[in-house]
C-alpha cells in the first residue's frame, strides 16, 4: 500500500507498499523470528528441487514482481496486487521460491519493503500461499466448481497476508502502529475481492486448457522421474 503525499508524516514515512513492512519498523526480535521462520517454510521448497521446474518458477516470480507495479488508486492511497493465491495454487511447495525471489527484487528495484523485514514480509505473503496450494486439490476433491474454487483460494490468500501483516504491525513495531495496521487492513478489502476475481476465471480456464498448471510441480516431476 502506498500513502499518498498529504497523508499524515508519521503514517507516510513507513511507506507500507501493499503487504510489504519497511526498514526501520520492526522489533529486532521479530525480524530475526521472521528469518528463522523463512529458513524453515524454505527447506521444503528447495528439497530436490529440479531443474525442469525452474523455468515455471520464474514464470511465476516473474508474475509475483510484476504485479507489484499493477496499482489501484483508494483516495489517498493506493494498494497493488499480490498474486500469492496464484503463486501458491501453481508452484504448491516452491511458492515460498517465488515469493522471495519476488520480495527481494521488489525491495531492490521498486523500494517496496526493507531487507532487514524480508524475513517477516516473506512468511506474511509466502504461508498464505503455500496454504492455497494445500487448499485447492482438496476443494476440487469436494466438488466446488473451479470459478469458486479460485475465487475462495485467491482471496482468502490476501486476506491471509493482510491479516497476517495486521497482527505483524500491531505487536511487532518498535514503535505503536495500530492506525496504519487497520489502515493497511482495510485498504485490501478490494484487493480480496479483484484477486479472488481474477484467479477464479484464471482457474476456470486452465482447467479446460492446461489443468497440469494447477498442480504441483514437485509432485508432476516426482512421478515422471
Amino acid at each position: 500500500m502506498e500513502l499518498a503525499s498529504h497523508a499524515p508524516e508519521r503514517v507516510r514515512c513507513v511507506m507500507p507498499f501493499a503487504v510489504h513492512i519497511a526498514y526501520g519498523v520492526l522489533d529486532p526480535a521479530w525480524m530475526g523470528g521472521g528469518f528463522a521462520a523463512l529458513a524453515l517454510l524454505l527447506l521444503p521448497g528447495v528439497w530436490r528441487l529440479k531443474e525442469t521446474e525452474v523455468p515455471r518458477i520464474g514464470i511465476l516470480t516473474a508474475a509475483f514482481f510484476i504485479a507489484s507495479s499493477l496499482r489501484i488508486p483508494l483516495g489517498f492511497a493506493s494498494v497493488h496486487l499480490i498474486l500469492n493465491g496464484l503463486v501458491g495454487v501453481t508452484l504448491g511447495r516452491r511458492a515460498m521460491l517465488a515469493v522471495v525471489v519476488g520480495l527481494v527484487l521488489q525491495s531492490l528495484l521498486l523500494h517496496h519493503g526493507g531487507l532487514d523485514a524480508l524475513g517477516v514480509n516473506a512468511c506474511v505473503v509466502g504461508l498464505p500461499a503455500i496454504l492455497a496450494g494445500l487448499a485447492y486439490p482438496i476443494l476440487k476433491r469436494l466438488g466446488m466448481p473451479a470459478f469458486a474454487r479460485g475465487f475462495l483460494v485467491g482471496g482468502g490468500a490476501v486476506a491471509a497476508s493482510a491479516t497476517l501483516n495486521f497482527l505483524v504491525l500491531l505487536v511487532g513495531g518498535k514503535e505503536s502502529w495500530d492506525v496504519l495496521a487497520k489502515l493497511v487492513l482495510l485498504a485490501h478489502l478490494p484487493v480480496i475481492f479483484v484477486e479472488g476475481m481474477l484467479l477464479g476465471v484464471l482457474v476456470s480456464y486452465l482447467e479446460r486448457v492446461k489443468p497440469e498448471l494447477l498442480q504441483d510441480p514437485s509432485c508432476r516431476s516426482s512421478s515422471s522421474g
